[in-house]
């Protein structure tokens, strides 16, 4: 006995996409309407829609609309309204694919709108399509909602719609925004782990000061022997912690609110800025991070056709570095100046010598973004290198001081237990 199954028709790309916006389609959200009469009164509509236009539809024609935005429930709500990067890196990737299929981008925004699980992507790509169906730009659409797209995005955006190369755009921000968050979360990655093993034993160090500790002291106490200068520091240091324990977190909150406020001003911002750069083994790896983010969003700007002097300032802003981007602001300077690039990015002192030979180099052969490139992916290499090896340079680090204070909690109260057992011997 056979059975035929029939298998249900492929669908092409534009069917598949509009089915899986079905459901949102389906579901109505509930809108906030602005608008204002000829006396310049103000009147608010709420009204249920599916999306931004359906609920446009839904306003008095007769009013001008002033805002239209989405009334969140308590379950929506989230904490903010800038957008991940890597809800940024799948839109990305979503509308270079839309866009290379051959699909309108209106189209294109309105499905991905839809489909987003992100509130504050949703809203802002609900704008952007009735904004460039009004006849805007993409670029100027995207650049009223810059909480969402970077300036340098923006930038990119409006130099490829006068070429009309969206796809391969879209394609090489995408390519940049997955190696940027791929380096972010690598860093982070690294962190995380002397982070972890630092808690653990300063965990393990406070409960030996506050449970074992007082015990042996108890006992100690009660032979009435003379302890190993090691043994007395120790629970000198026990007793400090417990009777001031209040005080002491006091105090860390303090220096923690002091130092949160004193980044925020812009000498302070400056200042740890230029420490974090400093540190052992982490600041050459934050250093390389920045130069390739530098390189590379420097290649696309230039690549897009955006001017040199533009092209540094929208590159600095992204560095997420002050002390670095004061340098890059210096050297934009120099180039309004007419003195090139190559020798005012070596006077701010901040790039090392290999890149400004590379910039040199660029800037004579005219071949500014290939060379540009190369140093992004060296630096690229450079970073992958040290993320590999960071861990084995950390942790024998981490474990030295970690077991060093262990260690000299054991060897304090073991000479102290060794020196009560001799004097008890002699004394028998």
């Amino acid at each position: 006995m056979s059975t035929n199954t029939q298998k249900p028709p492929k669908l092409n790309l534009r069917e598949r996409l509009n089915s899986s916006t079905a459901k949102a389609e389906n579901s109505d959200r509930k809108w906030v309407i602005v608008q204002q009469d000829a006396a310049g009164k103000k009147v608010t509509t709420k009204v249920n829609a599916a999306g931004r236009a359906a609920a446009k539809a839904q306003a008095d024609q007769n009013l001008t609309i002033l805002s239209l935005s989405e009334q969140k429930s308590l379950l929506q709500l989230e904490i903010g309204n800038t957008v991940k990067p890597s809800v940024l890196l799948q839109f990305t990737r979503q509308i270079a694919s839309f866009t290379a299929a051959g699909i309108p981008v209106i189209e294109a925004l309105e499905m991905l709108g839809q489909s987003s699980k992100s509130a504050p992507m949703r809203s802002a790509l609900e704008a952007m399509v009735d904004d460039v169906r009004d006849g805007g730009t993409l670029a100027h659409a995207a650049a009223e909602h810059k909480h969402v797209f970077p300036a340098y995005y923006i930038a990119i955006l409006g130099a490829a719609e006068r070429t009309g190369d969206l796809s391969g755009t879209f394609e090489t921000l995408s390519t940049y925004l997955e190696r940027d968050l791929n380096s972010s979360r690598a860093v982070k990655s690294a962190m995380y782990y002397p982070a972890v093993l630092f808690l653990l034993g300063v965990g393990a160090m406070v409960v030996m000061s506050t449970v074992v500790l007082p015990k042996f002291k108890t006992f100690f106490t009660s032979l009435d022997t003379q302890l190993p200068p090691a043994t007395a520091a120790l629970l000198a240091l026990t007793d400090f912690i417990g009777q001031f324990w209040p005080e002491l977190l006091a105090s860390i909150a303090i220096a923690i609110a002091a130092f949160i406020y004193y980044r925020r001003t812009p000498a302070g911002h400056l200042e740890t800025d230029r420490l974090v750069l400093k540190a052992p083994v982490f600041g050459q790896l934050l250093q390389l991070v920045a130069l390739e983010r530098f390189c590379r969003i420097l290649a696309s700007l230039n690549d897009t056709g955006v001017n040199l002097t533009d092209s540094l300032k929208l590159s600095a802003e992204v560095l997420g570095n002050k002390a670095y981007e004061n340098a890059v602001l210096q050297a934009r300077d120099g180039v309004i100046g007419g003195r090139g690039i190559a020798q005012p990015l070596a006077e701010a002192k901040m790039f090392p010598e290999e890149a400004v030979q590379i910039f040199r180099v660029g800037e004579q052969s005219g071949l500014l973004s290939l060379q540009l490139r190369h140093a992004a992916n060296y630096y690229s290499g450079e970073v992958d290198y040290r993320l590999k090896n960071l861990t084995a340079l950390i942790e024998p680090v981490v474990l030295l001081v970690i077991g060093g204070g262990t260690g000299f909690v054991a060897v304090a109260l073991v000479s102290a237990m060794y020196g009560i057992y001799s004097s008890q011997s002699m004394g028998a």
